[in-house]
């Protein structure tokens, strides 16, 4: 390691050791978390200067974000509330948005949501909710992830990078399309006009292979084994009909429905145009 990543790394350890001082252990308020950086952080930032807005209403957390951010290569844009951040997200291009939850007035859900209606730019929260259920939220809301603080320094920006990554892996653009709907594999993204939502990996195959034949129904044991990867076992219908249903709920309502399920054969996706 030269002598300024050592510099480098060793202001982000104090960074570190900063935040643990200043906030005596985790809290549900925002910002009421230690950053704990270890690790060669500084070198797991973007390999170009990458424009991310921080929209963080504690002082000091913001503070510590930027720093880490910024020494781990990132060009930085800092707001303390979400009214703040969103004149900066629709007059300037941005390609990552690092977003606390529990903003003032409005929400860093609201805020997302608002983002998504907009474009598609990542958005990652950092947040001291940590329940399965308050990141499960934070994902619907289209947050392309969730850190709970406190967070390692180090993970924050690996995280940052392959959220970026596979972000850029699908900039030219989707790899099914019909009618409104778009595929993003590489992103495990699925939208549906301005709509968008995180799906699993079987529920990717799962769109895909009906995608793929569409207009045309396909069997249920010929969906079990492309979504699943595996014989259709004995509970395969059952498995995917609860994995139609949680799709229908993700995707929403639509005319004609986007996946349609044919009597004694299996499901069909209609040709939507």
């Amino acid at each position: 390691m030269t002598g300024t990543a050592v510099r480098r790394q060793t202001d982000l350890d104090e960074a570190g050791r900063r935040a643990s001082a200043a906030v005596a252990g985790p809290d549900r308020k925002p910002g009421g978390a230690a950053v704990r950086a270890d690790g060669n952080a500084a070198a797991a930032g973007a390999d170009c200067p990458c424009r991310v807005l921080i929209v963080e209403d504690e002082p000091q957390m913001l503070d510590i974000i930027d720093y880490i951010l910024t020494g781990g290569g990132y060009e930085t844009r800092l707001a303390a509330s979400a009214e703040a951040a969103w004149p900066l997200v629709k007059a300037e291009r941005f390609d990552l948005i690092v977003c606390d939850i529990m903003l003032p007035r409005s929400s860093g859900l609201s805020f997302c949501r608002r983002v998504r209606e907009l474009d598609q730019t990542p958005v990652c929260f950092l947040s001291a909710l940590g329940t399965a259920e308050e990141r499960v939220a934070g994902l619907e809301a289209g947050a392309d992830d969730y850190i709970v603080k406190p967070f390692n320094a180090r993970e924050l920006l690996m995280r940052l990078q392959a959220i970026l990554r596979r972000y850029h892996a699908g900039a030219a653009g989707p790899a099914v399309v019909n009618g409104p709907l778009q595929l993003w594999p590489q992103s495990n993204q699925a939208v549906v006009g301005r709509r968008r939502v995180l799906v699993s990996d079987s529920e990717m195959r799962l769109l895909r292979a009906l995608a793929a034949a569409r207009g045309r129904p396909v069997a249920w044991r010929e969906l079990v084994a492309l979504a699943w990867l595996t014989d259709a076992p004995e509970t395969g219908q059952a498995m995917l009909k609860t994995a139609v249903h949680r799709l229908r709920a993700k995707l929403g309502d639509h005319s004609p429905p986007l996946i349609v399920a044919v009597r004694g054969k299996g499901y069909v996706m209609p040709d939507l145009g």
